[in-house]
């Protein structure tokens, strides 16, 4: 299996060939059709990185293991951790919402620290160990399910909702979560995976260069005519969606693997629009009780009360917390619709080959990725408001079945967005293809 120059590569959004030049400290390469970041010289990168998850580390043990919260009333008080609210949230009857949970704030933020400090420790050995291939695929994933940023919102909202109750007094560990998500945004940014791919061993040793007579037209000659210009799937041409590689297979249907990550290569996803299509319908059916039924029951001696996402905007807003009533209307009503009505909508272009607007088309898939996330918002509010409010027998808080169908929602949206392949939206034939 042949692959070509490291300098030579397809844009992963829109699969545009290009020619990558010599970039000066702190300059990055942008695809001149889509806007995507190719490439980026980053300053001392790895022991950067490495003094942050250092950090990071250190962070998350205390952020896990000491007080997010306390709650006083009337002389009794209530404390929780992160994994507290996960342990009540399982109490009552919500294990797959508090498995979830668990997973998004407690097993992805520790599975990316823990491989990415392996990684770059690992890394300075001679020879660099070829096991830590694998995990710089692992550390992606996990980062992109991380969700520290949307919990440190969701109490922040569980602390509104619940101020008039009784005295909340934030913890250690509150604070821990807040550097916590400081030092994860800082590993993101300081790390350049280039430099850490470079190094590995491949894991094929046989692979040769593409041959010297490869060529292809290189769109910085050819101005903003980019119909005109090449790409991967045009000559035959596999990205590796984990190292980037660019490769030359025989046969571009069955590429087998990366000879430099052993990752399974694809021309395209497989079957994307029967998947994406299947996770939209299932989002749009369980987006109707996650707003229609109540996401908490409140119990005192006077009163039970069920509240519903919409209801807990009214309330906040009734409250004076306005700006975050604006913020989980938008968080957990109208982003995960508009998710699924955007994802809906490019997929309908592609089926039916609108080959008009596609710059439009690109930012608006990468704006559902963004967003996406923090749908979350209101799931992390229930967690924290049930495991503080529970002063038996003068108030208790219980999470209620709509909150279950509000996380499938958002799990949902997301695996849409996932397994969606932007390069689609520039493949005039994709449709036919892919229902082939």
């Amino acid at each position: 299996m042949a692959f070509c120059p490291e300098n030579i590569a397809a844009c992963p959004d829109c699969d545009l060939l290009q020619r990558i030049p010599a970039l000066p400290d702190g300059e990055m390469a942008y695809c001149p059709r889509c806007g995507r970041t190719l490439a980026e010289s980053k300053i001392d990168s790895l022991r950067r990185t490495l003094a942050f998850t250092i950090a990071a580390a250190i962070v998350l043990i205390i952020a896990n293991s000491t007080p997010l919260l306390g709650l006083s009333a009337v002389g009794r008080r209530a404390d929780t951790t992160i994994l507290g609210g996960v342990l009540l949230m399982w109490q009552h009857g919500q294990e797959i919402t508090a498995l979830l949970v668990a997973f998004c704030t407690v097993i992805a933020p520790s599975v990316y620290i823990v491989v990415m400090l392996t990684v770059l420790m690992a890394i300075n050995r001679t020879p660099v160990p070829s096991w830590i291939r694998p995990l710089l695929g692992l550390s992606e994933f996990s980062k992109s399910w991380s969700m520290v940023e949307v919990m440190m919102l969701g109490i922040l909202v569980a602390l509104v909702k619940i101020a008039d109750l009784a005295t909340v007094l934030p913890g250690i560990g509150m604070f821990a979560v807040f550097a916590l998500i400081l030092l994860l945004a800082s590993i993101s940014v300081s790390f350049d995976p280039r430099e850490v791919w470079i190094r590995i061993p491949w894991a094929d040793a046989n692979a040769k260069p593409a041959l010297p007579g490869f060529a292809f037209e290189n769109p910085t000659t050819v101005g903003d005519d980019f119909a005109k210009a090449a790409t991967g799937g045009q000559l035959g041409l596999v990205a590796c969606r984990t190292c980037s590689l660019l490769i030359a297979p025989p046969d571009v249907q069955k590429p087998g693997r990366c000879p430099r990550c052993g990752a399974k290569l694809a021309l395209r996803h497989a079957k994307m629009f029967q998947r994406s299509w299947a996770l939209l319908l299932a989002a749009a059916i369980c987006y109707i009780p996650a707003n229609l039924l109540p996401v908490m029951n409140t119990t005192t001696p006077g009163y039970e009360e069920k509240d519903t996402i919409i209801s807990g905007v009214i309330l906040l807003y009734e409250t004076g917390s306005w700006p975050l009533a604006l913020i989980v209307l938008i968080a957990s009503v109208m982003i995960p619709l508009a998710k699924i009505i955007a994802l809906a909508y490019l997929l309908l272009t592609i089926q039916f080959r609108r080959n008009r607007g596609r710059q439009e088309r690109i930012r608006l898939y990468r704006l559902v990725e963004v967003v996406g996330r923090w749908s979350m918002l209101d799931v992390f509010v229930v967690t924290f408001v049930v495991a503080l409010v529970q002063l038996q027998p003068l108030m208790s808080v219980e999470p209620g079945a709509g909150v279950l169908f509000f996380a499938a929602v958002v799990v949902l949206t997301m695996l849409a967005a996932e397994n969606f392949d932007p390069r689609s939206l520039w493949d005039p034939d994709t449709a036919k293809e892919n229902n082939s």
